[in-house]
């Protein structure tokens, strides 16, 4: 039959209505379809393909055009055994940008109270919302999503870190699962910067082989998460195996694997998450935090056979832990990966012995930053800090700050108390009742001043000669440089 070369989602979903049951809409080869609202399946069996079904890039492609109100490029919600297969469907992010308006749901929309739907050999990429590929459940005990087959699938990238000047939040999912007794095997999913496959719960379901990388520069949560409550907490039977995940710095994976209901959450003690559940021979490499935690579960747990020889270490080179707490902060600063809290696990389980036994409730495991720079400059003109302010500069494993005694601290910030490494041995007390009449400057004359409620207390006397100052994780702690590069003044 002949494969449709030109249109836009009228010229599909027409077919797709007029078609009925088992349609195939069958795209023409290297055609390119761009849409401005949503395909929609009308009918069980239906199908959208590229003609020879191409696993390169004569993919058909179907791109979301700038100025649409559209995020959801296709929609197969409640349809039995519709078919996806071999195109590219393109959201088009940078150009048509982040979308928030009503439907802003994922780039491909299956699911629902259906069985035996198919992804397969699909280019999903650059959604404008929350996931690139969602198989949404159906919130009926006795009609659940069910049997998906979500195969090789290439995904991502998929979102971008942090959030944009309105405070939306602009991360998203590779895969959001919640479909049970489902096949999700030999995908590879790049640059997802919240969850790479977020398994909801999807009892009896099989994560297999797939590949799951980082971010190159931006900040990645997860690569696997069994971390939801949907179906009650239920994960019986859902094997992840087989799967490698890889951190790309300076990029990188908070987390690899996160099994339970305390690992993205404050410490609380029910629901609980429960199997039995299997992750077993999974393999972390390059830029990862935490490549494995467990905290939250009940029912059963087996976890062996995972590699983490290939992590990047120590994890102070791929991440920044100092806003995380004092157990995540510890298991930290050792390098640990695979970690369990031993009494959040109730039930039966077989833990593999490279496992560190924490000793206490660490929860909330999503807390790393990017790593701090190990030094910073300014130029003349560029640094003015109050002691009631008090951060001076903060660097990888240490904090410079102005006290409200006017002294100038240096601190190491990599044990469990924060050590005094250096200091100015300055002190006033004209700074206020807060610290706010005390001012450190690195003013336009090139001189570094601490100055009072009185005037100046402390300075460089490198006026006239001073282009830039450079504060120091290591000695030098701190020090200024002339116009050639000279170093002229320095602590430590």
């Amino acid at each position: 039959s002949a494969c449709l070369s030109t249109g836009n989602q009228d010229s599909i979903n027409q077919l797709l209505q007029q078609g009925g049951a088992n349609t195939i809409v069958s795209l023409c080869p290297g055609s390119t379809i761009s849409i401005t609202d949503s395909i929609v399946f009308t009918a069980p069996g239906q199908e959208i393909s590229t003609q020879g079904y191409p696993t390169d890039t004569a993919r058909a492609t179907i791109i979301i055009l700038p100025g649409s109100s559209v995020s959801a490029a296709i929609r197969g919600n409640w349809q039995d055994g519709v078919k996806v297969l071999n195109v590219q469907i393109d959201g088009n992010r940078p150009n048509a940008g982040l979308y928030t308006g009503p439907g802003a749901d994922a780039l491909l929309e299956m699911g629902g109270g259906t069985t035996d739907q198919t992804v397969s050999h699909v280019v999903a990429k650059n959604t404008r919302s929350w996931s690139c590929m969602h198989f949404i459940g159906s919130g009926q005990e006795d009609n659940p999503c069910r049997n998906a087959n979500i195969t090789f699938n290439t995904v991502g990238p998929c979102g971008d870190e942090g959030h944009d000047a309105d405070g939306n939040a602009l991360w998203a999912d590779g895969m959001s699962i919640e479909c049970v007794t489902s096949t999700v095997t030999d995908n590879t999913i790049t640059a997802p910067t919240d969850g790479g496959i977020v398994i909801f719960g999807a009892p009896g379901s099989h994560f297999l082989r797939n590949t799951i990388t980082s971010p190159s520069t931006a900040l990645g949560f997860g690569a696997i998460n069994m971390v939801d409550p949907t179906y009650g907490g239920n994960y019986s039977n859902v094997v992840v195996a087989d799967n490698t995940i890889v951190g790309v710095a300076p990029g990188f994976f908070n987390l690899g694997i996160g099994i339970g209901s305390q690992i993205w959450s404050n410490p609380h003690y029910e629901p609980t998450n429960f199997g039995p559940t299997t992750v077993s021979n999974n393999v972390f490499r390059g830029a990862i935090g935490f490549s494995v935690v467990v905290n939250g579960w009940e029912g059963g747990l087996t976890a062996q056979g995972n590699d983490v020889g290939g992590v990047h270490a120590p994890s102070s080179d791929t991440a920044d832990a100092s806003g995380c707490g004092a157990q995540q902060q510890a298991s930290f600063a050792a390098s640990e990966q695979l970690i369990v809290y031993a009494p959040g696990v109730r039930g039966p389980s077989s833990i593999q012995e490279e496992f560190v036994r924490i000793p206490n409730n660490g929860s909330n495991w999503l807390c790393l930053a990017h790593p701090l720079p190990s030094q910073r400059s300014f130029a003349p003109q560029s640094l003015f800090v109050t002691a009631q302010q008090s951060t001076v500069v903060d660097l990888g494993g240490f904090h410079v700050q102005f006290q409200g005694d006017g002294n100038l601290v240096g601190l190491d910030t990599t044990g469990a108390a924060w050590t005094p490494r250096w200091a100015t041995s300055t002190s006033s007390a004209a700074c206020g009742e807060e610290g706010e009449d005390c001012l450190l400057a690195w003013g336009a004359d090139g001189n570094f001043v601490l100055y009072d409620a009185n005037g100046p207390f402390y300075d460089s006397g490198t006026s006239g000669r001073g282009a830039e100052l450079t504060f120091y994780n290591r000695a030098p702690w701190v020090a200024i440089t002339d116009a050639a590069g000279k170093q002229i003044w320095k602590v430590g």
